[in-house]
């Protein structure tokens, strides 16, 4: 496929998408999409380490419904000498994010209308793809 071929179908679906980005999509590997599908939500920030902000994170576990979500905390706060690119390591973290993961992907989740649309979107597209070819 050449450059010319994904500009003229980007431009023939309507799609905002630029070259650069058609590409970054192809590229990804399955497991990348699935992770992509599975992100999480940022819920909270700012969760500060003391007394009263683990007393919330423990209410918080204790009424979650396991069944669906899981909670992940991440280190925040100044990284001069603990930190890296990734974060801070939670026993020298300042404040915490929460991250809530859904672990079951139904209509309760919020790809879950996303993916369904893209598919259809999809199907149309190609479709229209096909019904152009027909007419010329």
């Amino acid at each position: 496929m050449s450059r010319k071929d994904v500009v003229k179908a980007l431009k023939m679906c309507g799609s905002p998408m630029t070259y650069r980005q058609f590409y970054k999509k192809v590229k990804l590997t399955e497991e990348q999409k699935k992770a992509k599908a599975n992100a999480c939500v940022h819920f909270l920030t700012n969760v500060p380490n003391s007394n009263e902000g683990w007393a919330f994170i423990n209410q918080l576990k204790k009424y979650l419904h396991k069944g669906r979500y899981s909670i992940r905390l991440k280190g925040r706060g100044s990284r001069k000498e603990h930190g890296d690119q990734r974060g801070i390591p939670i026993k020298y973290a300042e404040r915490y994010s929460i991250y809530i993961d859904q672990k079951i992907v139904d209509e309760n989740h919020p790809a879950y209308n996303h993916s369904k649309m893209w598919k259809m979107r999809s199907k149309l597209y190609s479709l229209r793809a096909e019904i152009d070819e027909i007419l010329k």
